[in-house]
């Protein structure tokens, strides 16, 4: 089960993973579609333009035999909203282990924290919880946050460590992602700067995310500027909420 935070994620990150597994299913966080970014006034309304990125995934999936597709919902079917998921962590989590449940996984994928998107650290937390509550192996993987230096960063991992490890995909697998990747048509700009022949993953860390090297978010989160300090609070009102709801 792959928890990634917008469409596209899931096709950068690991659909070559995808491709490999016997039955996957895609569950979706947010749809790409945040508010101030003038993508109502380009589309006609922000709906339009959500309805549309959730139709490029669908597209794109359907060259992943035996793969399905959810999206986490609140309990009245209402979507969370772009970049303000981590407002919304506990109903977030209700929702993924359920769905996580009924699917049943032998193994979660999901964001690394890495600070580079909002969203994405909000799917590393969720996933990092679902797996421990689940009791499954989970992965992460890096999409992409931005040095010390300024200097954007794609596809490599914040801070390295030993059990990291990369697929290396078959000329099948990649005609395949690059047809997935084709689908999103609306994100060409954003896909053709990632490289496709690779995917890195590693386990997810099961340490409690309390010392971090950023102070806050400067990919899409450039009208909040959020500090690090705030996320964290979030998080660990929410980590403590789980245990709660766990035991």
């Amino acid at each position: 089960m792959v928890l990634a935070a917008h469409p596209d994620d899931e096709t950068i990150a690991c659909s070559g993973l995808l491709q490999r597994a016997n039955d996957a299913l895609v569950v979706l966080a947010v749809d790409g579609a945040p508010p101030r970014y003038g993508f109502e006034k380009k589309f006609g309304s922000l709906q339009t333009y959500s309805d549309m990125r959730f139709r490029e995934a669908s597209r794109a999936l359907e060259f992943v035999s035996c793969c399905s597709l959810r999206r986490l919902v609140r309990p009245n079917e209402t979507p969370f909203v772009d970049q303000h998921l981590f407002l919304d962590l506990s109903e977030a989590f209700t929702c993924l282990v359920q769905i996580a449940r009924a699917f049943s996984p032998d193994l979660i994928v999901s964001h690394a924290f890495e600070g580079g998107h909002i969203d994405h650290d909000a799917c590393h937390v969720l996933a990092q919880r679902a797996a421990h509550a689940l009791g499954t192996q989970c992965l992460e993987f890096p999409v992409y946050w931005k040095s010390e230096y300024g200097k954007d960063i794609f596809q490599q991992f914040r801070e390295s460590r030993q059990n990291e490890f990369a697929l290396h995909l078959s000329q099948q697998e990649l005609l395949i992602k690059r047809r997935m990747l084709a689908e999103y048509r609306s994100q060409v700009k954003v896909t053709s700067v990632f490289h496709t022949e690779l995917e890195h993953f590693r386990p997810i860390s099961k340490a409690p995310l309390t010392n971090v090297a950023w102070h806050k978010y400067p990919f899409e989160n450039r009208y909040r500027q959020l500090k690090t300090k705030v996320f964290l609070e979030r998080v660990a009102e929410f980590q403590q909420s789980a245990l709660s709801a766990t035991a």
